[in-house]
């Protein structure tokens, strides 16, 4: 059980997750934490990994740090994204257990889960056939950190959680059109679109089916997993909404009148998620904040930082 006065780690500080980590933690009273970004240390480097580890020496890490793409970026750039999800997990992972981490929280992908398996998609299904093919090489390093995990709590007996995480978004997330993912990439074609004039361009057909998590609802989710809970758990809101549905609540929130053309050349990914969310909701969550709530903030920080938002 993790507890507010133990030494804190969260890797991947500099992403959507890990910004709104450091707000809940420091929000509930978590005073010694300390967080790293890819500009700290490179995570694929395992000595400088170890040597970072060694002068820490946290006794609760929160692992968000990944090499991510959206679906066309996994599908460009399938090597990359194993390899380096790999090294870094494998990296931090050992490093931890070297140190003495007594908790470990690694934020997983609902990618790991097969379209095969049966709906909605349960943690004791995660094993069950192989992951889409769109995601499969970086849904296949995620998969391998939970064997990581799970195989140095029977050696070792370090407590872990492992997060199987829906689509998040949030301020300071990655506003890349191209290859990012799906909420933070159309708020950029909307803010573009709404200061050009331009019609917007929409990959797929918009019936697929997403359950899109607030980055401030998945912090305070992540604390309460830390404090609570040991495996597997999906990490999600229990709903879900069409791409359609999502582009519809933009064009309110940006007032954009404009033309919405849909690219049937481009990939829809699975048709449907849905995530069996009963471990999350008896540890006492529920979101603070509705789906249209959470895009109007995240789009309402994205205009006021666009200058300064990744992309």
């Amino acid at each position: 059980m993790a507890e507010s006065q133990e030494r804190v780690l969260i890797t991947g500080a500099g992403g959507v997750i890990g910004h709104a980590l450091k707000q809940e933690l420091a929000d509930s009273g978590y005073s010694n934490v300390v967080a790293i970004t890819s500009s700290d240390v490179d995570l694929r480097d395992q000595n400088a990994t170890e040597v970072m580890f060694n002068e820490l020496r946290p006794t609760i890490v929160f692992h968000m740090a990944a090499r991510v793409y959206g679906i066309m970026g996994n599908m460009s750039n399938r090597g990359i994204a194993y390899l380096d999800n790999v090294r870094i997990n494998t990296n931090v992972v050992e490093a931890a257990r070297q140190t003495g981490c007594k908790k470990f929280v690694a934020m997983g992908s609902t990618a790991i889960y097969s379209d095969q398996v049966r709906l909605p998609m349960s943690e004791e299904e995660i094993w069950v056939g192989a992951p889409h093919h769109s995601e499969a090489p970086y849904a296949h390093s995620k998969r391998g950190m939970l064997a990581q995990l799970e195989a140095y709590k029977d050696q070792y007996g370090m407590d872990y959680a492992f997060c199987v995480s829906t689509n998040l978004f949030g301020p300071h997330d990655k506003f890349d059109e191209k290859f990012g993912h799906v909420v933070p990439s159309l708020i950029s074609k909307f803010y573009r679109a709404s200061v050009l004039g331009q019609p917007i361009s929409v990959w797929g057909s918009g019936k697929a089916e997403r359950d899109f998590l607030f980055s401030g609802d998945a912090a305070y989710a992540l604390r309460l997993i830390a404090e609570n809970h040991t495996g597997a758990i999906n990490l999600a809101t229990g709903q879900s909404y069409t791409i359609r549905h999502t582009v519809d609540t933009l064009c309110q929130i940006s007032g954009f009148s404009g033309n919405v053309e849909w690219d049937a050349t481009k990939p829809d990914g699975q048709k449907l998620r849905a995530y069996d969310i009963s471990r999350l909701t008896a540890l006492g969550f529920k979101p603070r904040f509705s789906f249209d709530e959470a895009l109007a903030i995240t789009y309402d920080w994205y205009c006021k930082n666009v200058e300064i938002a990744r992309k």
